[in-house]
């Protein structure tokens, strides 16, 4: 089926790079882009696009000044006296190297964005502390620096607190590397975390049904189980591999299972129903070889006899 665009009435013109961001971007970043560039009388200057935009959106002055700001940075819009606004808003560095506030900007910061000031509640919450001037540097930074959206800095911070580790430091260092490794929007994060639900998992199953417990795997068992872990190899498959080894060799032997599912892969087969399917064609072509195997002595015991009959 094939798209036809109606250009009716005015036509609005975006730079391609739009486009190629607009999956990392927040919702509030494109609405203020498409809203520039669909009101010309938005171009006048940075100061005045600001309050009309806001209201046409029905977001803050402070939500369009950092989208005006990031689409600057981006290369998509050109901003006279950027550097300025930037500076307004930015005193001081912190000693980890991100952007640190007054509490006088923080509190601006609150009173020009009321869902700035949900967010900052929801994080307390979820962290169990009243914030200071260093939490509320963090959050801020999450939101203006990676310009993460409210809902995955809440979903980073549930997900820290789930394994016990909020302090900033931590809370900093895994923002950087979801953002390094494109992670940067809110379903990307869900994704991410829900593919490292299942792998922890399957490696809870694999310690259960090798008998490994809580303890470190040996080096060998960890190259064998991150591979079946990577693989996203099944686990009902593993298990059929693990019962093949015990009757084998009679111990719990992940290198040996191993090279059982990596014959299976070779020949192409994926699921424990089909390993199953394998093992009862092989187990049938066994049977039919000894069979014409004892057909062949039957026969040549028959001539044998005939042969003795024939000599007496």
């Amino acid at each position: 089926m094939k798209i036809e665009i109606k250009y009716t009435g005015s036509i609005l013109n975006l730079p391609s790079r739009v486009a190629d961001l607009a999956p990392t971007v927040s919702k509030e970043d494109l609405q203020t882009i498409i809203c520039l560039f669909g009101y010309s009388e938005y171009y006048s200057s940075f100061e005045n696009a600001i309050p009309l935009i806001a209201e046409k959106l029905t977001i803050s002055c402070e939500d369009v000044k950092g989208s005006l700001a990031f689409w600057a940075k981006a290369g998509v819009i050109s901003v006279d006296g950027l550097g300025e606004f930037e500076a307004k808003m930015i005193t001081d560095t912190s000693s980890n190297g991100m952007p640190s506030y007054t509490g006088a900007q923080i509190e601006a910061y609150i009173a020009k964005n009321k869902r700035i000031g949900e967010l900052f509640k929801e994080c307390q919450d979820l962290l169990g502390k009243t914030f200071n001037k260093h939490d509320y540097d963090n959050v801020i930074n999450l939101k203006e620096y990676y310009r993460f959206s409210s809902a995955y800095i809440l979903l980073l911070l549930a997900h820290c607190v789930d394994i016990g580790k909020t302090n900033w430091a931590y809370i900093r260092k895994l923002a950087s590397e979801f953002y390094d490794n494109g992670i940067d929007t809110y379903k990307k994060l869900e994704t991410h975390f829900a593919d490292r639900k299942n792998e922890k998992s399957l490696e809870y199953k694999i310690r259960k049904l090798f008998g490994i417990g809580e303890r470190e795997f040996i080096k060998t068992e960890r190259a064998v189980f991150e591979k079946w872990i990577e693989n996203g190899i099944d686990f009902e498959l593993i298990g059929l591999a693990y019962e093949i080894t015990i009757e084998k060799t009679g111990k719990s032997s992940p290198r040996y299972a191993n090279k059982i599912i990596e014959n299976w892969m070779s020949s192409g087969i994926k699921t424990a129903e089909e390993a199953k399917e394998a093992q009862s064609k092989y187990k049938s072509k066994q049977r039919e070889e000894t069979f014409d195997a004892d057909d062949f002595f039957e026969a040549a015991l028959k001539r044998s006899y005939s042969d003795m009959e024939d000599d007496d």
